[in-house]
């Protein structure tokens, strides 16, 4: 059966009534204005397929997607594209397979499984894919991202148009840079294993500059004096903000602290889930020790830092409200700072009590530039033990002026 394909044919009931009555339960129209044929069946599914020959034999191919009106212009280009390809002796089916294949979500999922998660970022890095990148891109073949793409994502993200949980509103410059981080990430990761593949992101698309939004902003003694009391009443949030101060590590290390990973006074955090992909050795000083110690241990679960007995401390943006309210309330006003912003504050607090530079960085788990790093091998642990000692010391006199009692 040959008809011209308008849009009153496409959704006619009467094709469904004919596949009804047709061997098969099915009817095949073709289309006399291109190499399309419609098939229909008696539920009143439809397709388009087309059948052109590859090697002097037919072959059936079924475009991807959706029959309408709407879809039939690009059903045509389909169908002109993969007789190209038969004429040139290229199988559509091989190429399709491979367009399956290369579609962002499997190359996004391969790159999770095979480098991402083997990072301390992994978590995040899926969070960003999950709500900011896959519901644009997911079935699209990576190859045919373009930089316009991406500009265009990133453009709708620094606009804050990025829908999520409860209707909310999701985005801002900082967020789209760090959605371009990921993708830059993947699609340079792609590129390496992919001889034709060209990332399409380029220098220059970012949103802000690192520089201009880097914080320099250290707590002071007397919100260090605020804090401390208050500590006390937060359970376990109280215990982590307790061991930012004394270690100067980061946020997700303490509250992923495992007993194991403490031998006598030493705490190593595993390369695995350092930022910088290097163990860090950490003196605990008598006040880091401490904290430890008051924690409450759970018979299945060797983490330091928990409420549940099964999982790591997360409750850090209700936690931290509350801690911001009760500052406010006892100091009348009060500056924005973040948990990060201790790490900060530990490393100036190292610095008034007489602490090499080089061996303060060495606490933080910085890397140490030039020669040094790659020549000296010295573990530095008791430089590191006293600069740690000397930490609890100086915020000790800061909480108690007057000596401790």
């Amino acid at each position: 059966m040959r008809k011209r394909f308008t849009p009153a044919l496409i959704e006619s009931g009467r094709l469904v009534a004919e596949a009804k009555k047709a061997k098969g339960g099915r009817i095949e129209v073709r289309d006399t204005q291109s190499r399309l044929i419609l098939r229909v069946t008696t539920a009143g599914a439809r397709s388009f397929i087309t059948r052109p020959r590859f090697n002097g034999t037919p072959i059936r191919l079924t475009y991807a997607g959706a029959v309408s009106p709407g879809s039939y212009s690009a059903a045509k280009i389909w169908a002109d594209t993969v007789a190209g390809q038969c004429a040139q002796g290229i199988d559509p089916r091989i190429v399709a397979k491979r367009e399956a294949e290369d579609t962002f979500a499997n190359i996004a999922d391969t790159f999770m499984t095979r480098h991402a998660s083997k990072n301390r970022t992994a978590a995040e890095t899926q969070r960003i894919l999950d709500r900011y990148i896959l519901p644009s891109w997911k079935n699209k073949p990576i190859s045919d991202i373009s930089r316009r793409d991406v500009a265009y994502l990133l453009d709708r993200i620094e606009d804050r148009k990025i829908q999520g949980p409860k209707n909310r509103m999701l985005g801002g410059p900082v967020q789209a840079d760090r959605v371009l981080a990921v993708i830059r990430k993947l699609m340079n990761w792609h590129a390496a294993r992919d001889d034709s593949f060209v990332s399409p992101v380029v220098r220059g698309m970012g949103r802000t500059k690192p520089k201009e939004r880097a914080r320099d902003r250290i707590l002071s003694d007397e919100e260090i004096r605020t804090i401390w009391p208050l500590l006390d009443e937060m359970g376990t949030f109280g215990g982590i903000v307790t061991a930012l101060f004394l270690t100067a590590q980061r946020r997700d290390e303490v509250a992923h602290m495992a007993r194991a990973e403490i031998k006598g006074d030493v705490w190593t955090i595993p390369a695995d889930r350092y930022k910088t992909g290097k163990s860090n050795v950490v003196p605990l000083s008598d006040a880091a020790y401490a904290v430890i110690e008051n924690q409450p241990v759970f018979a299945t679960c060797d983490l330091v830092f928990t409420t549940s007995g099964r999982n790591p401390f997360s409750g850090f943006s209700r936690a931290k409200r509350n801690l911001d309210i009760k500052m406010l309330k006892a100091m009348g006003e009060q500056e924005v700072w973040r948990l990060h912003d201790i790490r900060r504050t530990a490393k100036t607090l190292m610095m008034r009590a007489g602490v090499r530079p080089d061996i303060s960085e060495r606490v933080l788990g910085h890397a140490i530039p030039g020669v040094e790093a790659v020549y000296d091998r010295h573990s530095y642990l008791d430089e590191k033990r006293d600069a740690l000692d000397r930490l609890a010391e100086i915020i000790c006199d800061i909480i108690k002026p007057s000596g401790r009692s």
